[in-house]
C-alpha cells in the first residue's frame, strides 16, 4: 500500500499512520498502524505534531473489497483447522508426520497472511470456530508471522516460523485425551505428563528431512523461560532458541483471548495486562515489546462492553498504558488507567 506524508490539518478518521509518531522528547505517542480518530487527530494536535506518514486513503475506501478478503480469509482458515486435524489424529493413530499437509497448510497461510495489515480483523472472524485444540496451532502460526514481521525478519525466517507454530503442538498428539480436554486445572502428575509433549514434537519433527534444526528446537523449547523456570531442559536467555521464543508469546497471547471448556476468553487488555506481569522472566523483552507495541493499536476503534453494561469504544491506547485504554461512552473520554472502578467486560 502506498504512503504519503500530509499536514496535522489535512489528517482525518480513517487514515492509518505508516510510521510511529513520537514527541520532541522521542517518547512513542501513537504506533504505526493505528487507525487515526478525532481523539487521536486532537492528541496529535496537542502535542504539536506537524507532519504524519500515512497510507493513501485512496486505497483504503473499498469495504466490498475488504469483505471478499476476509470471507476467503475464513475459508481457508478452516480448511487449515481441519488439515491440522487429520495430521494430530494421523500422528495419535501412530503414523508418521505428513510433511506435505504441513507445507500446504504454511503456503496457504503465508500467501493469505501477506496481505493483510489488520490483524484482528481477520481473527475476530474466526473465534467462535469449535475445536481450540487444532486451531490454536493456526492461530499461534498466524501471531508468531506477525511478530517475525515487525521484528523485521527476512522472509525465509518467517515462513519457517510459521512452520514452526504449526507443529510446536504435535507432541500433544501423544498425550491422553483425558488429560487434554480435562476441565479445570491439571493434577501435578497429570502436568507433568502434558510437559512431555515438548520433547514428544521434537522426536516427530526428526522423522521429516525438510525441518531445519531450528524450527525443532522451537517445537522443543517454545515452553523454556527467560529465567530457566520452564522446561523441558530449564534453559534460559541466549540459551533458548529464537523461534521457540517468538512462539511462547503467541501460544499464551492465543491461549488467554480463546474460549476455553474451562474459562472464558481474556478481553486483550487483561492478555496485555497478563503478559506485563509474566514480563522479563518469562519472555524475551525484545520480542515482547515488539508484539505489545504493534497489536494493541489494532483494538482503537473496537467496540466494548463495560462493566456497569455501558457500551463504549476504544479511542486511544497509549503506548505507556496498553492495559487501560481510553474509552467513549456517551462522547465522554474516560481514561481506564484513572477511572480504576471502570473496567472493559468484553470485545463485541
Amino acid at each position: 500500500m502506498r504512503r504519503k506524508y500530509i499536514h496535522i490539518y489535512q489528517c482525518k478518521p480513517g487514515y492509518i499512520l505508516a510510521d510511529d509518531v513520537y514527541d520532541d522528547n522521542g517518547i512513542l505517542i501513537v504506533s504505526k498502524n493505528v487507525v487515526a480518530n478525532d481523539y487521536i487527530i486532537k492528541r496529535l494536535k496537542n502535542f504539536r505534531i506537524r507532519q504524519l506518514c500515512v497510507y493513501d486513503y485512496t486505497q483504503m475506501k473499498n469495504n466490498e473489497k475488504k469483505q471478499i478478503y476476509i470471507d476467503q480469509f475464513k475459508r481457508e482458515y478452516k480448511k487449515n483447522v481441519n488439515a491440522i486435524k487429520q495430521i494430530i489424529c494421523d500422528l495419535a493413530a501412530g503414523r508418521k508426520l505428513d510433511y506435505e499437509k504441513v507445507k500446504f497448510i504454511s503456503d496457504s497461510l503465508y500467501s493469505r497472511l501477506s496481505t493483510i495489515t489488520n490483524i484482528t480483523d481477520y481473527m475476530n472472524v474466526v473465534k467462535d470456530i469449535d475445536e481450540y485444540t487444532y486451531r490454536h496451532s493456526i492461530n499461534v502460526s498466524i501471531y508468531a508471522f506477525f511478530i517475525a514481521k515487525w521484528l523485521g525478519l527476512e522472509e525465509e525466517e518467517i515462513k519457517n516460523i510459521v512452520v514452526t507454530g504449526i507443529l510446536h503442538d504435535i507432541g500433544k498428539s501423544r498425550i491422553p485425551d483425558y488429560i487434554l480436554n480435562k476441565r479445570g486445572p491439571l493434577l501435578p502428575e497429570e502436568f507433568e505428563k502434558m510437559k512431555e509433549h515438548t520433547s514428544i514434537g521434537y522426536k516427530l519433527s526428526l522423522d521429516i528431512t525438510y525441518v531445519t534444526d531450528e524450527i525443532r528446537e522451537g517445537i522443543l523449547m517454545h515452553h523454556e523461560s527467560e529465567d530457566g523456570s520452564g522446561y523441558p531442559i530449564g534453559l534460559k536467555g541466549d540459551g533458548i532458541n529464537r523461534y521457540a521464543k517468538i512462539i511462547a508469546i503467541a501460544d499464551v497471547y492465543d491461549a488467554l483471548t480463546s474460549e476455553r471448556v474451562y474459562k472464558k476468553r481474556n478481553t486483550p487488555f487483561d492478555a496485555f495486562k497478563e503478559i506485563i506481569k509474566m514480563g522479563y522472566s518469562k519472555f524475551d523483552a525484545k520480542i515482547m515489546m515488539t508484539f505489545l507495541t504493534n497489536i494493541c493499536g489494532y483494538y482503537i476503534g473496537s467496540t466494548v462492553r463495560m462493566n456497569n453494561g455501558q457500551i463504549g469504544q476504544v479511542v486511544f491506547i497509549s503506548p505507556q498504558s496498553i492495559s487501560t485504554p481510553i474509552v467513549s461512552i456517551d462522547g465522554k473520554c474516560i481514561d481506564l488507567s484513572e477511572k480504576k472502578y471502570f473496567r472493559i467486560d468484553e470485545m463485541l
